[in-house]
């Protein structure tokens, strides 16, 4: 059974037309735009249930700058935030539009939460909305759900015969748990049943997310930018880019800054689409630390550079700047292939920070060393370091036997 509450505000309200752009807060995530009431800190017991789930809540700067990327041209709202944590995303977008110049007629969100720990604050903040649509002369109803959303949704876009006819949403907005699945775990078998084949739990949240937007829907989403390459997302690539239209690609300089409060490892990326719209001629591609406070560079880029059409991998390129774009380039005009060269390479495999405990400072026969990519460059400050071979650290098929100096 479904466990929800609905709060509904019925106002008088005016036959405006909603316009809403990021040029009008463009360094919200710089801190120049009203922030938010912060969250309290979660306890320890409360994040290593959040950690197990995998959810990272949103940091109200960022809700703040994701919010301010949508493009809406529509009087109705129908907001959708799967994994909704304790509804920072949504209170974001809502008040911004109430501060907008034109705003809409009414506004309904419906929120996902499987953590009941978050329900209670969640309905607060959804309140708190309620009250602010109120004051802006706004028609707001908002529906929480304490399910599964992944459980939930399948059957929707799987159209099967008892369930309830598919809601549709014109927006959406999310930071999904990040989480890998196994490919015999009864969610990676629910999403398959659903035509989606993804190897973590953030993926497959997008892809529903997807199949439940209406034509002209928006998304803006933060996840870990793993998607853009790699074969394991090919299928999630594929499916991504044949119905979404890329408008802005946000990165993160920092690993960490984003998510300062949680041990995060993935590096992270904001996105925001539209479903079914053609191709732009151009992508925004931004940048920032993540911390409150950074700055926030931006330029164009053509979107046959991002996404490739001649690129049977659908890899999506992030050139965050013109160095980026040059090194890019350099590799374009390399004619030969590793393997033509008799070389492989596997990335991710030996990451310092995921195998301290095989870190050495000195080379000794059982070590390889640890190559970073300043070194490539006229100076580096890390130092030598050196990887010792074990059962767990995956580096027996490296045979070098001293360490690298810089």
């Amino acid at each position: 059974m479904r466990a929800g509450f609905t709060q509904l505000c019925h106002l008088d309200i005016l036959n405006w037309e909603l316009v809403t752009t990021a040029s009008i807060y463009p360094n919200v995530i710089a801190g120049e735009a009203p922030t938010l009431l912060p969250v309290a800190p979660a306890s320890p017991d409360a994040l290593d249930k959040q950690h197990e789930l995998g959810q990272f809540l949103t940091p109200n700067p960022i809700a703040e700058f994701m919010a301010s990327l949508f493009e809406i041209h529509r009087n109705e709202m129908r907001l959708l935030d799967a994994g909704a944590g304790a509804g920072a995303l949504s209170a974001a977008l809502i008040s911004r539009l109430c501060r907008a110049a034109r705003k809409p007629k009414r506004i309904s969100v419906t929120a996902y939460e499987v953590d009941a720990a978050q329900i209670e604050p969640l309905r607060a903040r959804l309140d708190g909305c309620c009250r602010e649509c109120e004051r802006a002369g706004i028609s707001f109803s908002a529906t929480v759900l304490n399910e599964d959303f992944i459980a939930a949704a399948v059957p929707m876009v799987r159209g099967d015969l008892f369930t309830s006819e598919s809601p549709r949403f014109n927006t959406a907005i999310i930071n999904p748990p990040y989480r890998k699945i196994r490919s015999d775990s009864p969610t990676r078998l629910l999403l398959r049943s659903a035509g989606i084949e993804t190897s973590n739990l953030y993926a497959g949240f997008v892809a529903l997310v997807t199949r439940l937007l209406d034509k002209g829907g928006e998304m803006v989403a933060i996840t870990p930018r793993s998607f853009c390459n790699g074969p394991y997302f090919k299928p999630f690539r594929e499916d991504f880019l044949k119905a979404m239209s890329l408008r802005r690609l946000h990165v993160f300089e920092s690993r960490s800054a984003a998510f300062s409060g949680d041990a995060v490892l993935q590096e992270n990326i904001i996105f925001h689409a539209v479903k079914g719209a053609p191709k732009p001629r151009q992508v925004i591609i931004s940048s920032s630390s993540g911390e409150h406070g950074g700055t926030v560079t931006e330029h164009a880029v053509d979107f046959r550079e991002v996404v490739s059409p001649e690129d049977a991998e659908q890899f999506i390129h992030l050139p965050a700047d013109d160095q980026h774009e040059q090194a890019r380039r350099a590799m374009q005009r390399l004619s030969t292939s590793l393997p033509e060269l008799g070389l492989s390479v596997s990335t991710g495999r030996v990451v310092d920070f995921r195998a301290k405990e095989f870190l050495r400072d000195q080379p000794g026969r059982d070590t390889a060393p640890l190559i970073y990519p300043c070194r490539f460059r006229s100076k580096c400050s890390k130092s030598g370091r050196c990887l010792s071979r074990g059962r767990r650290s995956r580096t027996n098929s490296f045979r070098y036997a001293r360490a690298c100096q810089c």
